[in-house]
């Protein structure tokens, strides 16, 4: 029996009988204290494997039980809901076998059982993603050795992630007017304003729904960051603010709303999800099938970083980390034409014709 540590992770190796065993501790360097205990268990494990003996830890703990763990321990997390959910659904599909027990065998009727609720894609990522954390931290207190959705791979998130072409721009601003101009609804009455609004500001859908009139001071929005998305949990000591800047055309779409108590924009439900039945009645009308809200928030940040800066983009976004501005970021054709038109300027003095 050995340990060794390779790119400061602590391994475990163990030959019986002639064959090799080879396992990851699941441990770094400075974790130490951690070492014995996580040794023992992976060496028990091995040992029950080598000799077709069912293994059974001391430490098992049903997948409900830990749920309650998992969530006590993130309860202060903006997503706790989420996950609460989430687990929970999982826990229809698997139900509470012990967390030991769970293998590839139940990854795999987990995400037929998904499909079978007619999920897209990107939601059984949400799912498998919320697991993975899950499992990760259920080796850090010690109940398991590995995570079982470790070679889980996510599908491709197809229309998401991207800016929007101008073209595209122009056939959604249309179809949203049209839209309003012949209004069913009182979501439908301001659609095209909440549209425009959104491409000079980048702000979320939530944000635009929940904006105040007494966040607003002159030219700029002083968004508290406990409100910036629907349902976030936050503790009640975070005092931060996001600043928004509004150009003209944002101080008109506000001047023109008629609401009458402190919300800019007069609408009744909240709720991010009350438009997305208008939403696809604009892809419909435009031809943009794969038109998502939050593609106006991606094209904002592709328009900043391109004209301006991406440091500037992360600033209005409102991003607390630079990388995910970079998320955010999708250069297209146009871009890159002003981007080699901008080098052939430079070296136009270098580089005679």
């Amino acid at each position: 029996m050995g340990i060794y540590i390779r790119n400061n992770r602590y391994y475990f190796k163990k030959e019986i009988h002639g064959k090799k065993y080879y396992r990851a501790l699941k441990l770094k360097r400075g974790q130490e204290a951690l070492l014995s205990a996580r040794l023992k268990q992976v060496e028990e494990e091995v040992l029950a494997k080598h000799f077709g003996i069912p293994y059974s830890p001391n430490n098992q703990i049903s997948f409900l039980d830990y749920a309650e763990k998992y969530l006590n321990a993130k309860k202060n997390k903006k997503r706790w809901e989420r996950d609460k959910q989430s687990l929970l659904k999982i826990a229809e599909c698997l139900g509470d076998p012990s967390l030991f027990r769970i293998g590839k065998s139940h990854i795999e009727k987990l995400e037929n059982f998904l499909f079978s609720r007619n999920l897209k894609p990107s939601t059984v990522n949400r799912y498998f993603e919320v697991l993975r954390h899950f499992f990760n931290l259920a080796i850090e207190d010690g109940y398991l050795s590995e995570n079982p959705v470790r070679f889980y791979i996510p599908f491709i998130e197809d229309g998401e992630r991207r800016s929007l072409a101008t073209e595209e721009i122009k056939s959604i601003l249309e179809s949203a007017k049209f839209i309003q101009e012949n209004s069913r609804t009182q979501l439908q009455s301001i659609i095209y304003d909440i549209i425009v609004f959104a491409l000079n500001t980048g702000m979320r859908l939530s944000e635009i729904l929940n904006l105040k009139k007494s966040y607003i001071r002159d030219d700029v929005i002083f968004y508290p960051i406990s409100e910036t998305k629907y349902k976030r949990r936050i503790r009640s000591q975070n005092k931060k603010v996001k600043t928004i800047c509004l150009n003209s055309r944002a101080m008109g779409i506000i001047g023109k709303q008629k609401s009458k108590d402190d919300f800019v924009f007069p609408l009744k439900w909240r709720d991010p999800n009350v438009i997305r039945k208008t939403i696809a009645r604009i892809r419909e009308l435009s031809g943009v099938n794969d038109f998502i809200f939050h593609q106006l928030r991606h094209t904002v940040s592709t328009l900043i970083s391109s004209q301006v800066s991406l440091a500037t983009a992360k600033t209005i976004l409102g991003h607390s980390d630079i990388k995910t501005t970079l998320k955010y970021t999708h250069p297209g054709i146009e871009e890159q034409r002003r981007g080699v038109a901008k080098i052939e300027e430079y070296f136009d003095v270098l580089l005679p014709k």
